[in-house]
């Protein structure tokens, strides 16, 4: 469903039968992961054909991690730092890797790469969010907020990128007559 519903954190077999039940409780299939210890980083995507990564922004949840009840129930759940405190090295390869894995995709429009930092350094991707949240205080247009774009200006630029897209998608043969 998103938002990390259905999803549980486990450290021992009865956490675990609780955990897989829960989940199917969402769906018919579901994701069983390793638990990856590091710093929650985002960077938001925005394009089609020539895509640009916003500055990373990162998520300290003061709960056990980022869970539907930290993100929508606890106005406390967890601080929005942006940006994300790295160093420029690390910004430059989180921005790389997020338009990486858009284009690798074949994504277009909107997106938001989620990724885990290990202490090491080691960037891995977590996964991407094709309809990232939208509202004023969800973290993709606030990351592009603080690149430069306002509210408004990103709005403006997906209905361009829309327009754009169909007025591509129109010069296609729909029929082999």
């Amino acid at each position: 469903m998103g938002s990390s519903v259905g999803i549980g954190k486990v450290r021992d077999e009865g956490e675990y039968a609780a955990a897989i039940k829960d989940a199917f409780q969402y769906d018919t299939k579901i994701v069983i992961e390793e638990f990856i210890e590091g710093r929650e980083i985002e960077c938001a995507v925005l394009g089609n054909e020539e895509p640009a990564a916003s500055v990373p922004g990162e998520i300290i949840p003061s709960h056990e991690f980022y869970s539907y009840d930290a993100k929508y129930l606890d106005d406390k759940g967890a601080a929005l730092i942006i940006p994300a405190k790295l160093d420029e090295k690390t910004t430059t390869q989180i921005r790389e890797l997020a338009v990486k894995v858009f284009q690798t995709l074949c994504c277009e429009g909107l997106s938001r790469v989620d990724f885990f930092m290990k202490k090491s350094g080691e960037i891995i991707v977590n996964e991407i969010n094709t309809m990232p949240g939208f509202t004023r205080i969800s973290m993709y247009p606030k990351l592009w907020e603080a690149s430069g774009i306002s509210y408004t200006e990103l709005i403006t630029r997906l209905i361009d990128l829309a327009i754009s897209r169909f007025e591509k998608e129109r010069q296609l043969k729909t029929s082999v007559v």
